[in-house]
């Protein structure tokens, strides 16, 4: 019995080590990229490498991607995406190769590592609560859309604990106005499942719709371009 305990101790420490040795090396390597020298794709690289090996080690996700050719098309272009669990950002750098950062809330500034790797793909971090800081951060994303980086923005606000999705803030859309960006509505499936079924493994679905050229929606107001890609992506789910 003694033998068994010891043996398992010894299996569960080895585990906690090997994951101690896994964390800090990947810090180690996202603080020498953020040195200039780095370029935004040798820093995307890295962390969608990481992404792709934690998402179904760890979290035992599957992602499935329909229409991610149509990214090609695009030269400047804000992605919106209903946002059904924190997964939806690693499911997404899982299944999308080309280099984008996001829009997300503050708090996750303050997450050691995450915060670090966040910023390196472009990361935007807005307080909901600072009109003034809002409206930098999307400028500060416009500009990054201009140089041909793709931004991602969850128009709900928030995550749903479902399939159900959320209205939709027409103020979002203000990024892509911004920036002359095309829209890119994509529709996001499943990953509310993946707390519920872990460890089992769950298959996270996306569909990327034909995007919506700036010159389609440029005379249009928030209001009407937030209800048509609402549209788009809720008639999908």
């Amino acid at each position: 019995m003694l033998t068994i305990l010891f043996w398992g101790l010894g299996v569960i420490g080895l585990l906690l080590l090997i994951i101690i040795i896994t964390v800090l090396g990947v810090n180690f390597r996202v603080q020498q990229l953020k040195d200039e020298k780095y370029s935004s794709v040798e820093k995307f690289s890295f962390i969608s490498w990481v992404v792709s090996w934690a998402i179904p080690l760890v979290f035992n996700v599957r992602v499935e991607v329909d229409g991610l050719e149509k990214l090609d098309e695009v030269e400047h272009g804000v992605i919106y995406a209903n946002h059904q669990s924190n997964i939806d950002i690693v499911a997404m750098l899982k299944a999308i190769k080309r280099p984008h950062g996001y829009v997300a809330k503050k708090e996750l500034d303050h997450i050691f590592l995450l915060s670090d790797s966040m910023r390196l793909i472009q990361c935007q971090f807005m307080d909901r609560n600072d009109v003034r800081q809002s409206v930098k951060v999307i400028s500060n994303a416009a500009k990054t859309v201009k140089e041909g980086h793709l931004m991602v923005i969850f128009p709900e606000g928030t995550r749903m604990v479902d399939a159900k999705m959320g209205s939709f803030k027409a103020g979002s859309f203000k990024l892509a106005q911004k920036a002359k960006a095309d829209i890119i509505p994509v529709t996001i499936f499943n990953s509310y499942e993946v707390a519920k079924r872990w460890p089992r493994k769950t298959v996270v679905k996306m569909k990327i719709h034909d995007a919506i050229p700036y010159e389609a929606y440029s005379e249009l107001s928030t209001n009407d371009i937030c209800e048509q890609v609402e549209t788009i992506i809720k008639k999908a789910l």
